[in-house]
């Protein structure tokens, strides 16, 4: 069974509301998480996360694309350590991201943030150990187990998109507190990140 059915049988099983009220995304999710990936792509990952904190997707992947070419066409911890801080504000990033990109690239350099070995790590002890780097917060952890990692059990709070469908879905108020939507979210695991994908494809779809 692919970790997609299992996900969707659970789904099924433990909240039949969210099931049927996301079933027309259920085609367009993935049969499984994304495969196994070397540290340089993980790395490149998690600069592009930072990219992406506050922006929407066609800005932060327009200054991604600028930084990537202003560290000369490959990101690495070396790239990034020698390029100054004014050519990385030209490309778009501000002096806080900046910080926490040298301060990554230092960490991944010096051997004391080791990124493959949080995909072996409980998805709480990884996102802990990425949230002692400066300027890495729970979003920003969460969309890198995700989407680099492709960690199954992941929910992010904090996340306006999933916020706003959970309450769609569940006629929540706006500004539900936080501790309801972690109640009904703590039912999908250990199968969250496939829930926050069929909930992000609904707020797209506003089905």
């Amino acid at each position: 069974m692919t970790r997609k059915a299992a996900a969707l049988r659970h789904f099924k099983r433990v909240d039949p509301h969210f099931y049927k009220a996301t079933r027309a995304h259920h085609p367009s999710l993935p049969a499984e998480l994304i495969g196994k990936r070397t540290r340089a792509q993980l790395f490149e990952s998690l600069i592009s996360t930072v990219v992406s904190q506050q922006l929407g997707l066609a800005a932060a992947d327009a200054i991604f694309a600028r930084v990537k070419k202003a560290c000369g066409g490959r990101l690495s911890p070396e790239s990034i350590l020698k390029t100054p801080p004014s050519v990385l504000r030209t490309a778009g990033l501000s002096g806080s991201k900046i910080k926490t990109l040298k301060t990554i690239a230092k960490a991944v350099k010096n051997n004391s943030l080791d990124l493959l070995s949080l995909k072996k790590v409980p998805e709480v002890e990884a996102a802990e150990k990425l949230m002692q780097i400066w300027g890495l917060g729970p979003w920003s952890a969460e969309m890198f187990l995700m989407f680099a990692l492709g960690r199954p059990d992941v929910f992010s709070p904090g996340d306006l998109g999933l916020v706003r469908a959970m309450e769609t879905i569940y006629s929540l108020p706006k500004g539900a507190p936080r501790t309801s939507l972690l109640a009904i979210a703590q039912k999908w695991s250990p199968h969250r990140t496939y829930a926050s994908l069929l909930l992000w494809r609904t707020r797209d779809t506003g089905e």
